[in-house]
């Protein structure tokens, strides 16, 4: 499948950096596309996937009393691994930007962490598109260190997809991913429908005017609470 990183949704560079709906001046705005720019060109995005039975998953580091994970693959007859990688360039690209311009290099950080986001998000459309033609359906994806699924499981899961020599991405013995823009998940494929989690407020066409950011809120939050 081809590895694609496209637009950078700015939105999500802006949650990134903090972003409350609070007023900030044009010449930020040029900053932000500058260094998105930058960290385009030093990309060299990576992925590496691998689909198995879901009575394997266990075998490739994901605990079996996690509840997460179980969750996640109730009623899954299969799961996919996956893991992505932006490389090494942009691992140098924030190290040279730390030392030069701490401003460029807050910015470029958030950006890096939107591309890598992109590829994988980029990645689970895909699929879940060809799935679609075998009449199965894709959960969202989940990523160790994320609910009661802990980062230990990151090395394990990482030798599975034997991700050092196919992408260039190993895991330190603090369970650090090595390019730091790295993402792994593990995602479910079911024979039905599987309830997908909402999108953001990056998606939200009033993100930017939006009166419950400037509070530190969300609109759903306003609702529950209302």
């Amino acid at each position: 499948m081809e590895v694609r990183l496209t637009e950078l949704n700015e939105n999500e560079i802006l949650l990134y950096l903090g972003y409350r709906g609070q007023e900030y001046p044009a010449e930020v705005e040029v900053q932000i596309k500058r260094c998105e720019k930058e960290v385009l060109a030093a990309a060299v995005p990576r992925l590496i996937w691998r689909r198995l039975p879901v009575e394997e998953v266990h075998s490739c580091g994901l605990p079996p009393e996690s509840r997460d994970i179980r969750e996640l693959l109730e009623g899954c007859r299969e799961v996919v691994l996956m893991a992505v990688t932006l490389g090494q360039g942009i691992d140098r690209l924030l190290a040279k930007s730390s030392v030069s311009n701490m401003a460029d290099a807050v910015i470029m950080d958030a950006c890096a962490s939107t591309a890598v986001e992109n590829v994988a998000d980029n990645f689970e459309r895909d699929l879940r598109k060809e799935l679609e033609a075998e009449h199965l359906y894709l959960t969202d994806r989940f990523s160790p260190g994320y609910g009661d699924l802990p980062l230990a499981v990151q090395k394990q899961f990482c030798t599975a997809l034997d991700t050092e020599r196919r992408i260039g991405l190993s895991v330190s013995s603090s369970m650090l991913m090595i390019p730091g823009k790295s993402v792994t998940a593990v995602l479910g494929i079911s024979e039905s429908p599987k309830l997908l989690r909402k999108r953001g407020c990056e998606s939200c066409s009033l993100f930017r005017s939006c009166i419950y950011r400037k509070e530190g809120k969300s609109c759903h939050e306003k609702q529950d609470h209302s």
